[in-house]
C-alpha cells in the first residue's frame, strides 16, 4: 500500500480538481446551492424552514444572486442538520469542505468494496471509483450520494448489527431505501439497528420542522417525483420517455416504480443473503423514482463483484463509461446497461 500511496493521492487530487473546476464554472447551476441553502437555514437558527420552498429560495438568491429560479431540495430535514456545519461556512469554503469529504467518502468506499474483486483487479477499480462520470458529476453537484455509497460499502463489511445501522443511513436519501430496507428487515440481526436508525432520522426530522413543516414536505417531494430530467436512470423514466405518460406524471412515475420495486424485491429475496447487497444497487437504480446519473455510484459494488478477470473488468468499466457518457448526451442507454449488470450479477450469484 505505501508504494501505491502517491498514485492513490494523485487520483483523489484529480477527482477533487475536476469537481472544483466544474462547479466553479457555474456554481448557481449545480445542486449544492440547494443543499447548502437548507443547511444554512439550520446553521442560522431557522431549522423549521427547511421544508419551506420560499425560505430555501431566499437563501439561494442571497448566496448566489444569479440563481433566479428555485432549485428544489427534497432531502429529509435531518440531512440538513448533519450538514449544518457546512452551511455555517461561506459558500465557496462550504463547497470545498463538501468536495473534500465526498472525495474521501469515494476513496474509503473503494477500499471497502475492493475485496469483492479479484486481488489483481482491485487497484484497476480505484480510478474508476473516483473518476467515472457518476463520481465526477456527484462531486461537481456537491451531492450526498458518495456518503450513501460509503454507508452501503460499510454495511457490506461490518458485523450484522452495525451493518443494519449503516443501511439505516440510506434513509437520508429516502428514494434509495426500499430494497436496502428489505435486506435489513429480512435479517434478524440487522433488523433492530436498522429500524432504530431510520426512526431516529424520522423523529429528528419531525422535531426540526414540526407538524406544519411536515405538512409542507410533500410540496418538495411532488416536483421531484414528477420531473423527467435527461439524466434519469430508472425504468419508470424510460417508460415515460416512450409515451407512458398520458396521466399525472407524478402518479405515473410512482406507479411504475412501485411495480418495479416489487419485482426487484422478489429477485432480492430469492438470492442468498451474501449476494443481496451486490444485487440491490443496480436493482434500486432501475426501480425507484428520481434517480440521476450521480446516483449510479451505488453500482460500484456490483461492478467490483464481477471484476474477476482483466477482461471482465475492462468490459464492465468500459461499457459503463460509454453508457454514462451517451446517457448524459441525451440517449437513455444507462437503464439498459443497468439491466445487463443486474442480469449478470444474478447469473453470478449462487443459487439459494
Amino acid at each position: 500500500m505505501p508504494r501505491r500511496a502517491p498514485a492513490i493521492l494523485a487520483i483523489c487530487a484529480a477527482a477533487w480538481l475536476i469537481g472544483w473546476v466544474t462547479q466553479r464554472s457555474a456554481p448557481a447551476g449545480y445542486d449544492f446551492i440547494a443543499i447548502y441553502a437548507s443547511a444554512r437555514l439550520v446553521a442560522t437558527g431557522h431549522a423549521g424552514a427547511v421544508t419551506d420552498g420560499d425560505a430555501i429560495f431566499a437563501v439561494e438568491r442571497a448566496t448566489l444572486p444569479e440563481r433566479t429560479i428555485f432549485l428544489n431540495n427534497p432531502n429529509l430535514p435531518a440531512l440538513s442538520l448533519i450538514l449544518a456545519p457546512i452551511g455555517a461556512l461561506p459558500f465557496e469554503i462550504g463547497y470545498a469542505a463538501m468536495l473534500t469529504l465526498s472525495v474521501a467518502a469515494l476513496a474509503a468506499s473503494a477500499f471497502l468494496i475492493a475485496p469483492l474483486a479479484a486481488v489483481d483487479q482491485r487497484m484497476r477499480l480505484f480510478p474508476f471509483a473516483l473518476l467515472a462520470p457518476p463520481s465526477t458529476i456527484a462531486l461537481a453537484q456537491g451531492q450526498t450520494t458518495p456518503f450513501i455509497l460509503l454507508a452501503v460499502a460499510a454495511a457490506m463489511r461490518a458485523p450484522p448489527a452495525l451493518s443494519g445501522a449503516m443501511l439505516g443511513l440510506v434513509a437520508l436519501r429516502p428514494q434509495l431505501l426500499p430494497l436496502f430496507a428489505l435486506i435489513a428487515l429480512a435479517d434478524r440481526q440487522r433488523r433492530i439497528p436498522f429500524l432504530l436508525v431510520v426512526a431516529a432520522i424520522g423523529l429528528v426530522s419531525v422535531a426540526m420542522v414540526g407538524l406544519d413543516g411536515l405538512a409542507r414536505y410533500p410540496e418538495l417531494l411532488a416536483p421531484a417525483a414528477a420531473e423527467l430530467r435527461p439524466g434519469e436512470l430508472g425504468l419508470a423514466a424510460l417508460a415515460r420517455r416512450v409515451g407512458l405518460d398520458a396521466f399525472d406524471p407524478a402518479l405515473v412515475s410512482l406507479a411504475l416504480s412501485a411495480v418495479a420495486v416489487l419485482v426487484a424485491a422478489v429477485l432480492i429475496l430469492r438470492a442468498r443473503g451474501e449476494d443481496r447487497m451486490t444485487l440491490a444497487p443496480p436493482a434500486t437504480l432501475l426501480s425507484v423514482p428520481h434517480v440521476l446519473i450521480h446516483d449510479a455510484v451505488l453500482v460500484y459494488p456490483a461492478v467490483a463483484a464481477l471484476s474477476l478477470t482483466t477482461r471482465s473488468t475492462a468490459v464492465w468499466i468500459g461499457t459503463g463509461l460509454v453508457a454514462a457518457l451517451i446517457h448524459e448526451a441525451g440517449v437513455p442507454v444507462a437503464p439498459l446497461w443497468l439491466l445487463a449488470l443486474l442480469a449478470w450479477s444474478l447469473r453470478a450469484a449462487r443459487p439459494r
